[in-house]
């Protein structure tokens, strides 16, 4: 057999059809799990380039050979099996591995060219990615016009799938596919948060599609295994398929790790005790799966791919972490003995971080589980580093102000609804201002903050007004109910402190309910009375937006709540008044009237609240 590393373009284009055997499984692959971690691989390779390219271009180096800097994303390995051609017909070869990846890419390029088309975008790039789609259409014939012919029970739904124009989402799965990615090209291409190709002379959006195109041909990789005749395509499938457990990357990075120590007659049984027993003796909790969706994995993949975010000072892929590692251990001046030691202390930071040893201080310890509560992983790999450094170099109090600042910036921005689509490069960015001082590291993730990493800033006291005031809260089209439950839940929480003379009591904030004190469904106990019909309308159309902002909302037992149901404002504050324990109730209750009015007087008041719970960027605190 042969193996070569080829491009997506050296793969696809010129006339060809790659045939999926009868004996394949169907297509399987899903949104959650493979569509979306691809289109991310290819987004930030995208990212990569431009960025790439920016840095050249400041070193005054032509596109050429900036493009040879830009690092490549490798999809896997596909096995071919060739067909000797007859004389003038088109080249078949048989896919023996690796259906499930070609047809995903062929939809990808599908959705990339439905993106292009929507936002009228011409001329050759669309024509480059259509030759990655299809063959001639003058030499052969329509059963060989694509370059992907999948199973025959699935060929026409396939054919259907990939037509010009696109069909129906829900008509297949294929089609749901090219739908997807459709949608994320189209996003990409709108998205003014990446930066402008320097090499690139048209305005946006052609500039990202041009830096899209480029990344699809040129930079997404594969390597083609092509079979010989005396290869038994069969047993290579086989063997490509069996049901073997796979080692994770943090298996592999152990083993590779150990390896060399032990080569250079480091003892590998003290060496194991020093620095790895831990995740055995722990086994359970370090092996356990954490996350959702495609980026669930193992615990100590976590703290792998947190680590080697801190080492490398950018972002990766969880997808190729253990190929990561090695381009970070072969191209840095790093020893075995020094990487496994480092890896160990980010170990001990990991488990302090998640309170399996002590060492944070009770805001920290809070600040971390409302990040960790709004599901912000990337900002972990420096909430790691921070931890990880020694007192003399980062005392207690301003690492605290550093926990402290990154709750504020990301609860503040779940409260204004703003886009998480980038964090990940916005915190590496934080995690590199911070990184790149020999003193005051707390301070300089403030600043960063501050600056807007990425062009994502801090929302001010103003911002948070104006949305409290205006903007729908309650889903579908405001933010989840467990986001409510942490807002609502925090400025109770502080008036209970704040409450010096009362009976300390513990709440359990998640398990309450989220409730309408004007109610969804006003009509029968609060009407809106009006003898003209034109300024009746009016109100209750007012009344009708004003039920999904935050001032009308608060929390209750699941009991209370069902009793309180659709009930008049004096039943309802009675209610509360009788069985509520939260002050957040208590002070809801000395409204005298529930409208329009108080509603916004309540948005104002839990704006402020808000606000001092988690000071914004220009706060005297972060100036201690």
């Amino acid at each position: 057999m042969k193996a070569n590393t080829k491009t997506l373009k050296g793969v696809l284009q010129g006339d060809r059809v790659f045939q999926i055997p009868v004996y394949q499984r169907p297509y399987v692959w899903k949104q959650d799990r493979q569509w979306e971690p691809l289109w991310a691989d290819v987004e930030t390779t995208a990212i990569r380039l431009v960025e790439t390219r920016r840095a050249a271009h400041a070193r005054g180096w032509t596109a050429s050979q900036a493009d040879k800097e830009a690092s490549p994303h490798f999809l896997g390995a596909i096995v071919l099996e060739g067909h000797p051609p007859t004389t003038g017909d088109i080249e078949v070869r048989s896919v023996v591995d690796g259906q499930q990846r070609l047809i995903t890419l062929q939809l990808l390029l599908h959705g990339t060219l439905d993106a292009l088309r929507k936002l009228e975008i011409k001329g050759p790039l669309l024509i480059r990615l259509k030759k990655l789609t299809s063959n001639d259409a003058e030499v052969f014939a329509e059963d060989q016009l694509r370059k992907v012919a999948p199973r025959p029970a699935e060929r026409n739904s396939y054919r259907r799938a990939v037509a010009e124009s696109p069909p129906p989402a829900e008509q297949s799965q294929f089609a749901e596919a090219r739908a997807f990615f459709a949608e994320a090209a189209t996003e990409f291409l709108q998205d003014d948060a990446i930066p402008d190709d320097p090499y690139c002379d048209q305005d946006s959006p052609f500039d990202r599609a041009s830096l899209l195109v480029s990344t699809l041909l040129g930079l997404v990789k594969l390597v083609v295994i092509d079979l010989e005749g005396v290869d038994d395509a069969q047993v290579i499938f086989e063997a490509l398929n069996a049901r073997n457990t796979p080692l994770s990357a943090t298996d592999l990075v152990k083993n590779f790790l150990f390896m060399r120590a032990t080569s250079m007659d480091h003892d590998p049984e003290k060496l194991y005790e020093d620095v790895w027993s831990r995740f055995d003796r722990n086994e359970q909790w370090w092996r356990a799966d954490v996350g959702a969706g495609h980026a669930r994995r193992a615990r100590q993949d976590w703290l792998l791919g947190d680590w080697l975010i801190a080492q490398l000072g950018e972002a990766i892929h969880v997808g190729r972490l253990y190929g990561d590692f090695r381009k970070w251990f072969d191209d840095h001046d790093s020893s075995a003995i020094e990487a496994l030691r480092s890896l160990n202390e980010y170990a001990d930071a990991y488990e302090t971080l998640y309170d399996k040893k002590p060492g944070m201080t009770p805001a920290e310890q809070l600040a971390f589980r409302r990040i960790d509560g709004l599901n912000v992983t990337v900002a972990t790999p420096v909430l790691l580093w921070l931890l990880a450094q020694p007192v003399k170099s980062l005392p207690k109090e301003e690492r605290e102000m550093a926990f402290r600042a990154i709750e504020s910036f990301v609860v503040r921005r779940m409260a204004m609804k703003w886009q998480t689509r980038s964090y990940g490069q916005a915190f590496v960015e934080v995690l590199r201002a911070a990184q790149q001082v020999d003193s005051g590291a707390g301070r300089a993730v403030v600043d960063s903050l501050r600056e807007g990493p990425r062009g994502y800033s801090w929302p001010t006291d103003e911002n948070l007004a104006s949305h409290f005031l205006s903007y729908r809260y309650y889903p579908p089209g405001g933010i989840s109910q467990t986001r409510l439950r942490l807002l609502l839940g925090a400025v109770d929480e502080w008036l209970q402190r704040d409450a010096h003379l009362a009976e300390p009591i513990e709440i359990e904030y998640k398990a309450l309910h989220i409730d309408h004190v004007l109610p969804q469904k006003w009509e029968k106990y609060w009407p809106v009375v009006c003898e003209d019909s034109t300024e009746r309308i009016s109100r209750e159309q007012a009344r009708s937006e004003h039920i999904h902002r935050i001032g009308n909302l608060t929390l209750t037992s699941a009991p209370l709540n069902q009793s309180m149901s659709n009930d008049p404002w004096e039943a309802k504050r009675s209610q509360l008044r009788c069985h509520s324990k939260l002050r957040l109730n208590e002070l809801l209750c000395r409204h005298e009237a529930w409208n329009e009015e108080a509603i916004e007087d309540r948005g104002e008041w839990l704006a402020t609240k808000v606000a001092l719970i988690w000071p914004g960027p220009s706060a005297n605190e972060w100036s201690t």
